[in-house]
């Protein structure tokens, strides 16, 4: 028997204030292809048949003006698209993301994330991905609970302390890693729920939704192979990419 489809939910977060780009306006509304930079991943998972639902974590100061663009372009006519007021830590708006996927719904009368949902985590500042990568994530989902996508690091790693290196790293055990990132959606609320409540402790150590479900659930993270230019824009200096 074929085995059911899930339904995908894409999470695209744009609430930072993008402070290491030293430019007037945050990156994720930078200009690519003459259009703000977050457009390109929205655009990429409009076009993907698996997914349902997008909702975009913004600034409260951004919520009005992306509202307005969600309209203008018409989205809503394509898929659900949502615009979602952010919060203090990049964490806290993935769990306001969780928390309308569970709740919010409700108030609008649609129907409250299922068992077999799963949850594309995305920064916005990732516009290079590709559709064949959601595609190998969502292969690799229907049969682990966790799936990111990670390239090998090319570079010698070493662990330095007060300018002092302390040890080198084996390299080949060590992988950079990509959004976006799938998750079921229990998995990732569970986890998420038992983070948040040891907040102060572990809020400097965790860096991507991966590392919750490391820390806070029993289950594996899986990886598969991620995109050489699936690179983040997070410096001026990564503005060039934008051009190439």
């Amino acid at each position: 028997m074929e085995e059911k489809k899930k339904a995908v939910t894409a999470v695209i977060l744009m609430a930072g204030s993008g402070k290491r780009m030293h430019t007037e306006e945050k990156k994720q509304f930078l200009p690519f292809h003459g259009k703000p930079l977050f457009y390109a991943s929205v655009e990429r998972f409009l076009a993907w048949e698996r997914c349902k639902e997008l909702l975009l974590i913004v600034g409260a100061e951004d919520q009005e003006r992306v509202e307005k663009m969600i309209e203008t372009e018409g989205w809503r006519k394509k898929k659900n698209v949502r615009a979602i007021k952010g919060g203090e830590e990049r964490f806290d708006s993935v769990y306001r993301a969780i928390l309308y996927m569970e709740r919010g719904k409700q108030k609008e009368n649609a129907v409250p994330a299922q068992a077999e949902e799963t949850v594309f985590i995305h920064d916005a500042a990732r516009p290079f991905f590709t559709v064949d990568l959601l595609e190998r994530l969502y292969r690799e989902s229907r049969i682990a609970k966790a799936v990111i996508p990670g390239l090998p690091v090319k570079d010698t790693i070493k662990l330095v302390e007060d300018g002092v290196v302390r040890e080198s790293l084996e390299r080949n055990l060590l992988y950079s890693v990509q959004t976006p990132q799938a998750f079921t959606f229990p998995l990732l609320l569970s986890a998420y729920q038992k983070f948040l409540a040891e907040r102060d402790l572990y809020k400097k150590k965790i860096t991507d939704d991966a590392m919750v479900i490391e820390l806070f659930s029993e289950e594996k993270v899986k990886l598969v192979p991620g995109e050489e230019k699936n690179q983040k824009i997070t410096v001026q200096e990564d503005i060039q990419l934008l051009y190439n």
